[in-house]
């Protein structure tokens, strides 16, 4: 975002995305703005972005929530050619859409390497992706104390360095990641035909020749969520929750003025999403018990 030069400036991004997504505008010096989610995949939404499009708009900051890429052509035919594209794709490692792998698709790409992604380097890190040099080289100045030469410093950087060890576990990590992410669409698959048809439960798109999801989570839209989700602790399943609306945090609410209601779709989504086991290392007998337990709370009604 600095590098892209977006202070005072708008940012368009999702209201359904980890705070951080929407943190980094402010630190950047720009304004976050949202337009809402599409219930199709629970990205952004192209035709709210278009209506959210300003003179002053900077950037969008698409998401590729759960895994699946967000419509990136869509979203830039939305946008203009004057808007940059940056993509959060901190939780689609290896995804793909139309034939281009996530991180690929904006003008820069961002990646997590916290320790629950589909790769990780042992640790906090991440990196970024971008084919312009300019940017490429702005950013290195940026993590690096803004430094030019050992001693000397021509802007305002960062101590944001991915140390050597934690690189070097990334690198062996990497290697696996094709293969770990066959599997968890092989689980996905899995959950899919256990749960498929079952009422009051909405499962999560399973990609298409357009997009191959790298399934980060396997998170499902349904009834009674909070109950369910203990139904499942009960039976030592672990759940989670992603994400609360980062419009209706705390620290948003009282900078921006944002309320509920503003965000319907995502809001709404947020109030039902509820996040089950997930890892490569998942068995099929265990996707099975999750499965049934989920079948059993619901009373088998298809």
């Amino acid at each position: 975002l600095l590098a892209l030069n977006v202070r005072a400036r708008e940012v368009i991004t999702t209201p359904l995305s980890f705070v951080a997504t929407a943190a980094s505008v402010v630190h950047a010096g720009g304004t976050p703005t949202f337009a809402d989610i599409s219930d199709r995949d629970y990205n952004l939404d192209p035709q709210e972005v278009a209506g959210k499009v300003l003179r002053g708009t900077a950037a969008v900051l698409p998401v590729d929530l759960y895994g699946h890429p967000a419509r990136f052509d869509e979203l830039a035919e939305s946008a203009g050619d004057k808007v940059k594209m940056i993509e959060d794709a901190a939780e689609a490692h290896g995804a793909m859409y139309r034939g281009r792998k996530a991180g690929s698709l904006g003008h820069v790409g961002c990646f997590s390497f916290y320790s629950t992604k589909n790769m990780t380097v042992g640790g906090d890190g991440g990196m970024v992706t971008t084919n312009d040099k300019r940017v490429a080289d702005d950013i290195r100045k940026l993590r690096d104390c803004g430094r030019v030469s050992r001693y000397e410093h021509d802007v305002f950087g960062f101590t944001s360095r991915l140390n050597t060890a934690n690189a070097a576990f990334g690198r062996v990590q990497l290697k696996h990641l094709d293969e770990w992410n066959e599997r968890r669409r092989e689980i996905a698959a899995q959950y899919h035909r256990r749960l498929r048809g079952l009422a009051r439960v909405v499962l999560p798109p399973m990609g298409d020749q357009e997009v191959r999801p790298a399934f980060y989570v396997f998170a499902i839209r349904c009834e009674d969520r909070d109950a369910l989700a203990r139904h499942l602790g009960d039976n030592g399943i672990e759940s989670a929750v992603h994400f609360p609306p980062i419009h209706l945090q705390p620290v948003f609410r009282e900078a921006y003025g944002f309320s509920p209601g503003e965000y319907p779709k995502a809001e709404a989504a947020a109030e039902h999403m509820l996040s089950i086991p997930m890892f490569p290392g998942l068995t099929a007998p265990q996707v099975d018990f999750v499965s049934d337990k989920i079948i059993e709370f619901y009373g088998g009604r298809r």
